[in-house]
């Protein structure tokens, strides 16, 4: 699965502070395989996280999520997160989840609005997240339309393969 920015989403929210760690996101130094990391996760902030989280879930988290080390947040995908709204998220983890097409967005204001275990609606087309419980809503910041192309593609990885394909039938 990877991300479809073309398409809402609706899930219940996991809440999070500010400055979460990629150490906690992906403890791996700890837990070499996929399916430990996803026993995992969170738990640093949140034991309840790796137990009860569900697909269908979104994670909101306030300012320099993913700050740390270059590790990557395939982890929170596996576990079901369709989307991560955050404050901000740190660059380099901006970039790793860009890259493997992990849902991942800026929202300033989101912490605001919604609430741990509350419905959140994600529409990126519009470009907006609203909290049906409120109605209160903030503004998505939108990507550049090559960013939009590598999600389309499943990744960068993947939109690489795509452009050398359509330039080596091209010429």
């Amino acid at each position: 699965m990877h991300a479809n920015l073309q398409t809402a989403v609706r899930g219940r929210v996991w809440k999070f502070g500010d400055s979460i760690e990629t150490d906690a996101i992906n403890p791996y130094y700890r837990y070499p395989t996929m399916e430990e990391l996803k026993l995992h996760t969170m738990e640093a902030y949140r034991p309840e996280f790796p137990k009860e989280v569900k697909p269908g879930d979104i994670l909101v988290a306030g300012r320099n999520f993913g700050c740390g080390s270059s590790r990557p947040g395939l982890v929170l995908r596996e576990v079901g997160i369709v989307a991560i709204i955050a404050e901000s998220v740190a660059r380099l983890f901006l970039r790793n989840s860009i890259a493997r097409a992990i849902p991942i967005f800026m929202a300033p204001g989101i912490t605001g609005i919604v609430e741990d275990g509350q419905l959140l609606e994600v529409d990126y087309p519009n470009r907006i997240v609203r909290s049906p419980a409120s109605g209160a809503s903030v503004e998505l910041r939108a990507f550049p339309p090559l960013i939009e192309e590598i999600f389309a593609a499943g990744g960068l990885p993947e939109y690489a393969f795509q452009r050398y394909t359509r330039e080596v039938r091209g010429s």
